[in-house]
């Protein structure tokens, strides 16, 4: 196996023997760089393209891209362009979710007995925030408790969820998006008046908090604080719930300053 990692056709690479003595796997090294390069292209490139790029025959570059494409990992498009593929994207939305539960989960665990109620966190999607991990107050707690499990899904207009997705966009564009998807009613306190819900969604986009009084599970109050990514994308929220009895306003108020000052701390590992 090792000779095969290790063999090349004359003139398919081009490196120098310094640079061979510290690649143990030149074409791995190249396939990254190949990815690299159709990571920040907008449209896909030719396979000339990357040729020239990565001063390599067209002949091993095309075998590269066979590879590659047998791989799932690049796709040719209509326009004859390698854009990366499927099997990238899966891995990307893996590590995105391990990564968020590997940072988020020691938070949430200090969080949970100060705030004495369900957490989870939610990774957003494009219908729906996924629920990735949920912690529950210990026994110091007795009152009951939401359960959440994880792989939940939540839908996108449901409560703080709406909120927060909503309040990354600029204001024209939730008018537009609300004029064709109406608000759906899941208990007796949901907001569907669309004034009265963007107005809402503004105060989320100014103090990064949203606050639900069981609007999505009757009983049930819940506030939720964002996860940004690079650029202050939305990746994530994190969100504590409990019933009304006893997570009433200030306790709500309480919880959202501690898991702003949690999620301010993943985000910024996360590259904010």
């Amino acid at each position: 196996m090792e000779r095969n990692v290790q063999h090349k056709e004359q003139g398919s690479l081009e490196f120098d023997a310094h640079a061979a003595t510290e690649v143990a796997a030149p074409m791995v090294e190249r396939a990254f760089q190949l990815l690299d390069l159709l990571m920040v292209s907008d449209k896909g490139l030719g396979l000339s393209e990357l040729a020239r790029a990565l001063s390599m025959s067209k002949g091993s570059i095309h075998r590269l891209l066979k590879t590659l494409e047998h791989c799932g990992a690049v796709a040719l498009d209509e326009e004859r362009f390698y854009v990366l593929g499927s099997r990238i994207y899966k891995l990307a939305a893996y590590v995105r979710g391990t990564g968020l539960r590997r940072l988020a989960l020691p938070a949430m665990q200090r969080l949970a007995p100060s705030i004495g109620e369900t957490l989870f966190l939610g990774r957003v999607e494009q219908e729906h925030v996924h629920v990735l991990e949920t912690v529950e107050a210990g026994g110091q707690h007795l009152y009951p408790h939401i359960s959440v499990p994880r792989g939940t899904r939540v839908p996108l207009l449901a409560g703080v969820v709406g909120r927060l997705v909503l309040a990354q966009w600029p204001q024209e564009q939730r008018r537009l998006w609300l004029q064709k998807h109406d608000l759906p009613r899941f208990t007796e306190a949901s907001l569907t008046d669309v004034d009265q819900f963007l107005h809402t969604v503004e105060e989320t986009a100014i103090t990064s908090l949203a606050v639900d009084h069981g609007e999505y599970l009757a009983g049930v109050n819940a506030v939720a604080v964002p996860i940004t990514g690079p650029e202050n994308s939305l990746v994530a929220l994190l969100c504590a719930l409990g019933f009304v009895s006893h997570f009433d306003d200030e306790a709500m108020r309480q919880a959202g300053a501690l898991l702003k000052t949690e999620a301010a701390n993943i985000s910024r590992t996360l590259g904010t």
